[in-house]
């Protein structure tokens, strides 16, 4: 009975994807429940071998690992979220859709992953990649490489909305022959930083960071921003130390906190503010634990009136990572005489 309900609750999630786009579905099913019929893969890069561009693949929940991926056309991978034990009734399947590493190379560009939890690297080597609602889990993020050539120019890459677990960052890979420019790095917990591998700045241009949590709770990393020709505004950096966490060099940066003096206290930034002042903390989820508690320093001061940090600006991060297509949050069923009864509850999420 259970394979049954597994393959129904499948099923609906795949008409629900089909609903909200026109291409190709491809499914994406480890489970071991023999899964069946046209299009149906066991491995991530097994179904993008298969795909056309503008194709759409919908990684089923299983917590098997879909294996490595180089991408090498555009494509759309939609996985269910993350932490979804921790924070119950967002989707009746708490399962996790589980990859290796992701490399976007030469010819991926346009395309999207969201809803997955990304172990291992993270390469973006391919212009107009949107990276959003992952968790990378113990996985560093490298924008400008693919590991196969190293470092390359990319324009138009958007990371939003994700959660990177403490002590691994987000690298910029440009070098004095490759360039990295028109990045938005917005809505997340980053918990290793933000930086260049080579030290070389003058090749960055146009990056927008704004209403990150930079840190873990305990403030006690010395993580934080170290890049060149961006805009940097309502920021959490939650270090408490001396540490040199933040060089300002060619950089517009306001209304951004800090646990030490990094950003200084002018134009609408604010120093010296204990995360313990800040977020909620406690029993809460992973990430539900960076939520503003009240009056939290951080409410209302960003630009504009808006709240500094994750939870703020137009598109505030989405707790469990929840994909923006509609899901099943809730399910139930009898059985009367020959008759199965299903009830299911589903939701669109913006």
């Amino acid at each position: 009975m259970k394979n049954t309900f597994t393959s129904l609750l499948a099923a609906l999630l795949l008409l629900c994807a089909c609903v909200a786009h026109a291409q190709t579905i491809r499914r994406v099913n480890n489970s071991g429940l023999n899964v069946i019929g046209v299009n149906v893969y066991t491995t991530l890069q097994a179904a993008h071998d298969a795909a056309s561009s503008g194709d759409i693949i919908y990684l089923e929940p299983t917590n098997i690992s879909y294996g490595n991926l180089t991408c090498v056309r555009p494509l759309t991978i939609i996985g269910n979220g993350y932490f979804l034990q921790q924070n119950p009734g967002l989707q009746v399947d708490t399962r996790e859709a589980q990859t290796g590493s992701i490399t976007f190379a030469s010819g991926s560009a346009g395309s999207r992953i969201t809803g997955c939890v990304i172990n291992s690297t993270l390469a973006i080597g391919a212009n107009n990649i949107t990276v959003e609602r992952n968790y990378l889990s113990f996985a560093t993020t490298y924008i400008g490489y693919n590991p196969s050539i190293g470092s390359v120019s990319v324009s138009g890459i958007v990371f939003r909305q994700n959660y990177v677990d403490n002590g691994y960052p987000i690298y910029f890979y440009n070098y004095t022959n490759s360039t990295v420019s028109n990045v938005n790095i917005t809505n997340n917990f980053i918990g290793g930083g933000i930086t260049t591998v080579y030290g070389v700045y003058n090749t960055l241009s146009n990056v927008l960071i704004s209403n990150n949590v930079i840190g873990g709770l305990a403030g006690s990393s010395n993580y934080g921003i170290q890049v060149d020709n961006a805009v940097i505004k309502n920021n959490i950096l939650t270090y408490t130390g001396t540490g040199n966490n933040f060089t300002p060099r060619n950089n517009a940066y306001s209304y951004n906190i800090s646990g030490n003096t990094a950003f200084g206290t002018a134009n609408g930034n604010q120093q010296n503010v204990s995360p313990a002042n800040i977020f909620v903390g406690g029993t809460a989820s992973t990430d539900g634990a960076y939520q503003l508690r009240t009056g939290s320093p951080a409410i209302g001061t960003g630009e504009s009136g808006t709240d500094v940090g994750a939870f703020g600006g137009a598109l505030p991060y989405r707790i469990a990572g929840i994909p923006n297509v509609p899901t099943i949050y809730q399910y139930s069923q009898s059985v009367s005489g020959n008759s199965l009864n299903a009830t299911i509850s589903t939701r669109s999420n913006n």
